[in-house]
């Protein structure tokens, strides 16, 4: 009865995956022009970590599971979407040639790439610029583990 009266927030799972020369793995959707980590919505019921795991097979036919969580993200409102948490779990590290295995769902993937820091600038809206600049400082050693619109609180 209790959740009828609380707030409810929006949970996405993301995961950081990168290859073997440290960049990461993004994908250019069909849906917005800037690129983002693969990932999504975590259902109702769902845990963020299978949420994510799910995302990946669902969109990028990859069966990568979700490691440790390595940042927690808050998102404020954006675009017509109400704020929401996103959790960034690790991918772990992977040949460049793994995207010859992706299978895309095209009605949400154009294209996945792999990208270097400074090219996602480019890529990739401010927010999810932050977000990768905060994940690198994160597996580097540094940083806090919860930011938000990917800037340290």
């Amino acid at each position: 009865m209790l959740n009828a009266f609380l707030p409810r927030k929006r949970a996405i799972g993301q995961m950081f995956v990168r290859d073997t020369t440290g960049r990461v793995l993004l994908c250019e959707l069909t849906y917005k022009s800037d690129y983002d980590l693969p990932g999504g919505v975590v259902e109702v019921g769902e845990s963020p970590r299978d949420a994510t795991a799910r995302e990946i097979t669902e969109e990028l036919g990859l069966q990568i599971p979700a490691g440790d969580l390595v940042l927690t993200d808050w998102m404020p409102p954006w675009g017509g979407w109400d704020d929401a948490v996103c959790l960034v779990f690790d991918g772990g590290v992977h040949d460049a040639n793994i995207l010859e295995s992706v299978v895309r769902q095209k009605r949400e993937i154009k294209a996945v790439h792999f990208v270097s820091l400074e090219e996602a600038e480019h890529v990739c809206a401010d927010f999810t610029y932050r977000r990768l600049q905060a994940l690198y400082a994160r597996i580097n050693g540094g940083g806090s583990p919860y930011t938000e619109s990917g800037r340290w609180a």
